[in-house]
């Protein structure tokens, strides 16, 4: 008899003869069980196996600065997202603290400057994100709906706008 030895992972088992290869086999998934994510393999299909980092995000959307043609996948937004809000939120404190200190008006423009320098790109990313669902970017400005496209996952395969965003620089 050969011992069988059985090891468990995320959507599969893997089952390791003594002398030979290991064999994989799905396991069953019920309905309504998240799946793990599927590796774009072969023919563009699938979602991308990792979620893109907060510094990959900031050097996509500011290496694409006003290119909103593409995908952008969700961690790329949400990511650029969450540096818009605190770079603003921080750079808005500092300069009303400064203004308060010396009361040159010049200063609070500086704010508004940081705002729009990084609003450019956030939108453009918005934008892209808009394309992961096969809709125009104009859809960005349809309230509510547009915060619903940016949350949920974007389509598994190429569509007119690219093939599904890699999450890889």
């Amino acid at each position: 008899m050969i011992p069988l030895f059985v090891l468990e992972g995320a959507g599969s088992t893997t089952k390791w003869l003594v002398g030979q290869r290991p064999v994989m086999q799905p396991e069953p998934m019920l309905i309504g069980t998240p799946q793990p994510a599927v590796a774009a393999v072969g023919m563009g299909g699938g979602r991308p196996a990792q979620m893109m980092g907060f510094m990959d995000s900031i050097k996509k959307c500011f290496g694409m600065y006003v290119n909103a043609s593409g995908r952008a996948s969700r961690s790329e937004y949400w990511w650029f997202y969450l540096f818009f809000f605190i770079v603003t939120q921080v750079s808005s404190t500092v300069f009303n603290m400064i203004y308060l200190a010396t009361e040159i008006t010049a200063i609070l423009m500086l704010s508004g400057i940081v705002t729009i320098a990084l609003g450019i790109p956030g939108i453009c990313a918005a934008i892209r994100r808009m394309h992961d669902h096969d809709k125009s970017g104009w859809f960005i400005l349809i309230p509510f709906y547009n915060i619903y496209l940016t949350i949920i996952e974007g389509q598994a395969t190429d569509n007119q706008y690219g093939p599904v965003p890699t999450n890889t620089l």
